[in-house]
C-alpha cells in the first residue's frame, strides 16, 4: 500500500478547492448573490437565502420567498406574495451570473406558475451574451449595488423619439434643463425646477413640477409628469396626489398613457 504523507494531502486538497474556484470563476456561476440591489428598471432588489424582495418605485414591496438558492449553478426558485406582487402566490425561477466586476445578470426563466414542480425543471437560459439576449427572447436584467444616487442616472429614448439625460442633479430633454431638487428611488418621484434654455417652454421657466417613474409587468419602465408649471416649491413638495399604476402603457397619468424610457 503506498502511503502519503499529511503534506501532500493538504497540498491534493488546497489543489482540488483552487481547481474548483477556478471554475465557477471561469463559468460565471458559483457566486453568493446576497445583499441589495437594483435593476436597469429601477427596481430595487433585497436578496438573501431566505427572500428576494423587490420594491417597484412608487407600489410598493414584492416578498418573494425563497425556496431553493444554488449559488453553484446560479439559479433561486421562490413563491410570490400576495401583495405588490405582478403574480401573487405563484412560482418562478431566476438564475443569476457575475459580471466579474461587482454585478449580476438576472433571467427571470419562469414566472407565474402555479406549482412548485413547475420551477424545478432543469433546462435554463443561454448565458452566452447575456447583454445581448438569451432570456426568453430579451437581454439579461443587470443588478447593481443599491447606492443613494439617482436610480434614473442615464440616457434614454422615449416612445415619442425624444431623449432623455438624468443626472443627480440635473434632467435634460429636447434641449431643456431642469434642476432635479429632490428625489426619493423607493417611491419612485422627482422634483424639479425648469430651467431657462432657449428650448425650454418659456410660460414654464423656473417653475417648479413632479414626475413619477413606475415598471410595468411587461418589464417597461415609465414615467409621468403628474406636475407642472407651479409657481411654488411648496406646491409640488407638498402635493400628495399619484398617478395610476396599474396600466401604465396606456392610462394613469392625468387621463393619458404614461411616456416609456429606454435605455
Amino acid at each position: 500500500m503506498t502511503k502519503i504523507s499529511l503534506n501532500t494531502l493538504i497540498v491534493m486538497a488546497i489543489g482540488l478547492l483552487l481547481a474548483n474556484c477556478a471554475n465557477k470563476t471561469t463559468n460565471g456561476f458559483g457566486n453568493t448573490l446576497n445583499g441589495k440591489f437594483t435593476d436597469r428598471l429601477t427596481a430595487l432588489h433585497d436578496i438573501s437565502d431566505k427572500n428576494w424582495n423587490v420594491t417597484f418605485p412608487g407600489v410598493g414591496t414584492c416578498v418573494r420567498t425563497v425556496l431553493d438558492m444554488d449559488s453553484s449553478v446560479g439559479s433561486a426558485t421562490y413563491v410570490e406574495g400576495t401583495t405588490n406582487c405582478f403574480n401573487p402566490s405563484k412560482y418562478g425561477k431566476t438564475f443569476f451570473m457575475s459580471d466579474g466586476a461587482g454585478s449580476f445578470w438576472y433571467c427571470d426563466y419562469l414566472s407565474g406558475k402555479t406549482a412548485a414542480n413547475e420551477v424545478a425543471q432543469t433546462g435554463r437560459p443561454d448565458s452566452t451574451s447575456p447583454s445581448g439576449g438569451g432570456c426568453n427572447g430579451s437581454a439579461w436584467g443587470k443588478l447593481s449595488a443599491t447606492d443613494a444616487n439617482f436610480s434614473l442616472n442615464g440616457n434614454y429614448t422615449d416612445n415619442w423619439s425624444s431623449t432623455h439625460q438624468f443626472s443627480n442633479t440635473l434632467w435634460t430633454t429636447a434641449g431643456c434643463t431642469h434642476a432635479i431638487i429632490f428625489y426619493d428611488n423607493t417611491n419612485g418621484f422627482f422634483l424639479y425646477q425648469q430651467q431657462g434654455d432657449a428650448a425650454c417652454w418659456a410660460a414654464n421657466n423656473y417653475k417648479f413640477g413632479k414626475v413619477f417613474w413606475a415598471v410595468s409587468s411587461a418589464n417597461k419602465l415609465y414615467y409621468c409628469q403628474l406636475l407642472f408649471d407651479k409657481v411654488s416649491y411648496l406646491t409640488v413638495a407638498n402635493d400628495t396626489s399619484k398617478p395610476g399604476y396599474t396600466n401604465p402603457g396606456s392610462s394613469g397619468c392625468s387621463g393619458f398613457s404614461w411616456t416609456q424610457l429606454i435605455r
